[in-house]
């Protein structure tokens, strides 16, 4: 079903051809970026292989092809999932599967707009404002209580708790419960992590204690309704009905991990990122000042994301390409955010590129990340605060990254702070 054209590269056909997107262990050194130049140069729009368990699916890595099907919202469809996943995603318990396909993230129009409708005031800059100035109250204190020269893991000591601070104020979780919450997100986004989900049963387990949090929760703000987003959703009303039992549990599961873990990955990466880039490291401490105008390029150069999915509902032509109804198309945010065609010497980072706000790592169109405003606020203000204290903090080991063909997630860093 892939076309082969003359004047190909067969060494670098060859190398494209290696990638396994349903394999987890394929993004453990990171995004594979030579493998994305090389699916982009040799097959932009590739027919990937598929499984035992399901069909082959297409896979783009050009930065017009993954903005033209994330705005085709007529032609392609995320309600036949939202995401691709790997054979052990499939087997999760029916009442799993039932939540994730009633995220906002599966919702085509109207409803995915009916939904986002609802959620929308808890992001609008009225509502961040008290989020922010509360948030810089817990950066101060948690960077203040860091001590120059020492080594830390920087992932559970300092990446994930504003996050996490932050998601659970916009929901109204009780701060009693973060640490909860940290588990919770570990185990939910790395579900084929052997270390977080060491098991199927497990992982069911894992999705059955979010939900029955989340509904314990939703019934104390249904008598006892407060400003935060728990309170909205308990409440909800779609054409004048209350929504079901899934559709909530979908809604809290997502708004939970997706919440944190973008922003502790772009944090842990920025670091990653800063440790490994010298000039980029020496414009910082030049011009410090700076750094609000870098979290775009920051996050563009990380992408914490590495994809989302759709399915055709019509024959369309994607890059030259026909797509027949039906089939799947994964777009991998990586390659389409190092895409020479729209960022020049994309594997730089370049803290003073015009363009990083082009990036795609938060999604485009409909789906794009309703958090995209709260993340970069806490990018902006713990990086900044950091560097500040610590401006040449840096990573002394290469860094664990979790298993998950979804989420580019860092375990563990171990840095030093100077």
């Amino acid at each position: 079903m892939q076309c082969y054209q003359n004047g190909w590269d067969r060494g670098r056909l060859r190398m494209a051809a290696s990638i396994n997107l349903l394999d987890p262990l394929t993004f453990c050194s990171g995004h594979p970026h030579a493998v994305y130049d090389a699916l982009r140069a040799e097959a932009p729009v590739y027919f990937h292989p598929g499984s035992d368990k399901q069909p082959s699916f297409w896979v783009l890595t050009r930065y017009d092809d993954v903005v033209a099907v994330s705005r085709n919202n007529t032609q392609f469809s995320s309600a036949r999932g939202f995401r691709l996943p790997t054979d052990r995603k499939l087997d999760l318990a029916p009442e799993v599967r039932a939540s994730l396909a009633n995220t906002i993230l599966a919702l085509d129009p109207p409803k995915h707009m009916d939904f986002r409708k609802l959620l929308n005031p808890s992001f609008m800059p009225s509502a961040l404002k008290n989020l922010e100035q509360a948030l810089e109250i817990h950066t101060d204190e948690l960077i203040g209580s860091l001590c120059a020269g020492e080594t830390i893991e920087f992932v559970e000591n300092v990446a994930a708790i504003i996050p996490i601070k932050a998601i659970c104020r916009i929901l109204g979780v009780p701060q009693e419960d973060e640490d909860k919450v940290f588990e919770w997100t570990n185990r939910l986004v790395g579900t084929d992590d052997p270390e977080y989900s060491p098991t199927l049963e497990q992982t069911n387990a894992a999705f059955q204690e979010v939900f029955s949090y989340s509904r314990w929760l939703l019934q104390k703000r249904k008598a006892d309704p407060q400003n935060d987003l728990l309170t909205t959703v308990a409440c909800a009303e779609i054409d004048g009905k209350s929504i079901d039992d899934a559709t909530r549990d979908g809604f809290c599961m997502t708004l939970l991990a997706a919440g944190n873990e973008t922003t502790r990955n772009s944090l842990t990466g920025s670091i990653w990122a800063l440790t490994n880039n010298r000039d980029a490291r020496s414009y910082l401490n030049s011009f410090p000042e700076k750094l609000p105008e870098t979290v775009d390029e920051f996050v563009r150069h990380i992408t914490p994301v590495i994809q989302m999915m759709r399915t055709a509902l019509e024959d369309v032509v994607v890059g030259g390409q026909v797509i027949k109804a039906g089939e799947r198309v994964v777009m991998l945010y990586g390659a389409a955010n190092r895409d020479p065609a729209v960022f020049s010497n994309p594997h730089q980072l370049d803290l003073t590129r015009e363009n990083a706000k082009k990036h795609l790592a938060f999604g485009i169109g409909i789906h794009h990340c309703l958090g995209a405003k709260p993340a970069a606020m806490q990018i902006r203000s713990i990086l900044s605060r950091l560097l500040q204290r610590f401006p040449n903090i840096e990573a002394v080991e290469e860094p664990i990254y979790m298993g998950s063909n979804f989420v580019m997630g860092f375990k563990k860093l171990k840095v030093k702070l100077h």
